[in-house]
């Protein structure tokens, strides 16, 4: 039942130029502003006060037709009204009551109201503020002056006391609470969108690898801790597909296609604790080797290499097999990472022209 009602408390407005946030607030507003009116018009009866007990009747009347009002698209409407009808129950029940009931809280209530529920402009916001202020500061001064309806004593002043603070703070924090997740929402989906764009910009669309550009911001990082003598050795291979036009030339690039993402996934799996792989451009891929020498790199290739001619493709009806070339170089302090890159690029058609399915280091 309760989900039920959180459904209904939280349903979504129609209207495109409505806000959600703000009808859910008001209407959580509202169910708080019904059930004080329920107890000021419990407590009227007891003690036979007939004035307060239509003010509250009438004060529950208006929570309920504004509640399904925010369902009907009306929630700047709502707003006004109900901050009209507040400002009437200041009036009215410090009239009766006085000034000792913390009724005031109300006119507070209305200051942010103003902010959360956004419907006016800063210049109108200030002015109704200082209205808040004048009328809070007159009504103040007046019953002062003139006297109450009701004379309450010390335990129903009390009572009225913590009924104020009570409803008060309630709607407080659900202003604040509302407002803050909203935002919250928001600035995860933003978190969650940049997070997306970065791995947009990082990542190659077909395969999931880093792209180039990504490749070299791993490959500078890597270069600055070696540098400052954190990694003990860093290998960069460059590996590429053998006749991979002719796959794309006879079966097609999707095809193609299927072939670079197989091997992107095999390559991600194997570089797993090793460094990193990135799509190099084309059917060139990049091996960036994290602690470990040009020797050991050599020896890991040559197992992912025994593994790629073990790898079966089904083309239509042929089952084809793929080979890959690799250049290897290791880098050092003495000369560049584009220079290490090059190194290993020129190893790569070394291996290229000695027949392919070979690794050069």
């Amino acid at each position: 039942m309760w989900r039920r009602v959180r459904e209904i408390i939280l349903q979504d407005v129609n209207n495109e130029n409505e806000i959600k946030m703000y009808a859910v607030i008001l209407r959580m507003n509202l169910l708080a502003m019904f059930l004080y009116y329920v107890i000021v018009l419990a407590s009227a009866l007891v003690a036979s006060r007939q004035g307060a007990g239509i003010v509250a009747a009438l004060g529950a009347a208006v929570c309920v037709g504004l509640l399904y009002d925010t369902y009907q698209n009306k929630t700047r409407f709502v707003a006004f009204t109900f901050n009209i009808s507040i400002t009437l129950l200041v009036l009215l029940y410090a009239l009766m009551y006085g000034n000792q009931t913390y009724i005031y809280n109300f006119l507070y209530i209305q200051i942010v109201l103003l902010y959360a529920v956004d419907y006016l402009s800063a210049k109108k916001k200030v002015v109704c503020v200082a209205l808040l202020v004048a009328f809070r500061l007159w009504l103040f001064y007046h019953i002062e002056k003139s006297g109450v309806v009701y004379a309450i004593g010390l335990h129903e002043s009390v009572f009225w006391q913590v009924l104020h603070i009570i409803t008060t703070c309630t709607m407080l924090v659900t202003i604040v609470s509302i407002s803050t997740q909203d935002f919250r929402e928001m600035q995860e989906k933003l978190v969650s969108y940049n997070q997306k764009l970065k791995n947009i910009a990082s990542n190659d669309p077909l395969t999931g690898l880093r792209n180039r550009r990504s490749a070299m911001e791993y490959i500078g990082e890597k270069v600055r801790k070696y540098q400052a003598g954190d990694c003990s050795a860093l290998t960069i291979a460059i590996g590429d597909i053998d006749f991979f036009k002719r796959i794309n030339d006879t079966y097609g690039h999707n095809y193609g296609d299927v072939v670079l993402k197989t091997l992107a996934d095999l390559f991600r799996s194997f570089m797993e604790g090793k460094g990193q792989a990135a799509r190099w451009g084309g059917e060139e891929f990049l091996f960036i080797f994290y602690n470990i020498n040009g020797d050991e790199a050599s020896c890991m290739l040559s197992e992912l290499r025994q593994s790629i001619r073990h790898m079966e493709f089904r083309m239509g009806a042929d089952l084809i097999k793929i080979t890959m070339t690799f250049g290897v170089a290791e880098y050092d302090l003495r000369n560049s990472t584009d220079t290490t890159i090059n190194e290993a690029d020129q190893k790569l058609y070394t291996g290229k022209e000695k027949g392919r399915d070979i690794i050069i280091y």
